[in-house]
């Protein structure tokens, strides 16, 4: 059973998107941030920006105002999930991602330490799992032994609800079926957005993608915007496109 923390996550929410901060440097990432107007509702951290800048990442992390989505995709054994959602820096991490591959314990693992991050004063994080990465299109997932993508989807994040997740990350082309299959109790982030004129990106993996305003009709929650905007020349212009066009 989900707890209302879900519920009072969403009316904070100033508006359904999230930057994706994929960029090389912290001080890129910086740049980009300022150029974008209005302000994203969440600021997504990878680990490849973590791992080339993280003292500045994990310093902005102490004292940053805005709501953080720590996307790291923990896949480990329960002991190394729960130490790791542990060891996040400062309060300011609200979502953060695990695999729900992972299974049952280490689900319930990262559920119980973002709990006792809560109970300790450090900010309780809204543990989403992810369902199949969004990338993956038949061919690999045959290769993975997956016949049938959607039912791979409604079993692992039935798996993940029931073992404490808060949420599901999934593809555009999942949310109907998703919100069918548990309702609208499950906070959902959807990547893969993009906007219908957009022209295809170079080296784009996301199979399923789907434009602002048909995903948010799907049932999204949270739009992750990423190199649309990012490797726009105008990020700024790119940004209120997407802006506009979610509710246009």
């Amino acid at each position: 059973m989900l707890t209302g923390l879900v519920s009072s996550f969403r009316k904070e929410l100033s508006n359904p998107f999230c930057v994706a901060l994929d960029l090389p440097s912290w001080a890129e990432a910086v740049t980009l941030l300022s150029r974008i107007d209005p302000p994203p509702a969440v600021v997504k951290i990878g680990p490849m920006l973590y791992f080339r800048d993280g003292g500045q990442v994990g310093a902005w992390l102490l004292k940053t105002d805005l709501c953080v989505f720590l996307d790291f995709k923990w896949h480990d054994i329960p002991n190394t999930v729960s130490g790791s959602v542990d060891a996040i820096p400062g309060s300011s991490v609200r979502l953060l991602t695990v695999h729900a591959q992972g299974g049952k314990k280490m689900i319930g693992a990262a559920r119980d330490a973002a709990d006792t991050r809560g109970e300790s004063g450090r900010g309780r994080p809204l543990v989403l799992a992810v369902t199949v990465l969004t990338h993956l299109d038949g061919v690999e997932l045959g290769d993975l032994g997956i016949r049938d993508r959607r039912e791979e989807v409604r079993r692992l994040g039935t798996l993940a609800l029931e073992s404490g997740a808060d949420g599901l990350v999934m593809a555009p082309g999942d949310l109907e079926m998703a919100r069918r299959e548990w309702g609208q109790e499950p906070f959902i982030v959807t990547p893969g957005i993009r906007l219908p004129e957009a022209t295809p990106l170079q080296n784009d993996d996301q199979v399923l993608a789907e434009t602002p305003r048909k995903a948010i009709e799907k049932g999204a929650d949270l739009l992750v915007i990423g190199r649309p905007v990012v490797k726009s020349p105008d990020p700024g212009k790119a940004w209120k496109q997407f802006m506009e066009y979610s509710s246009g």
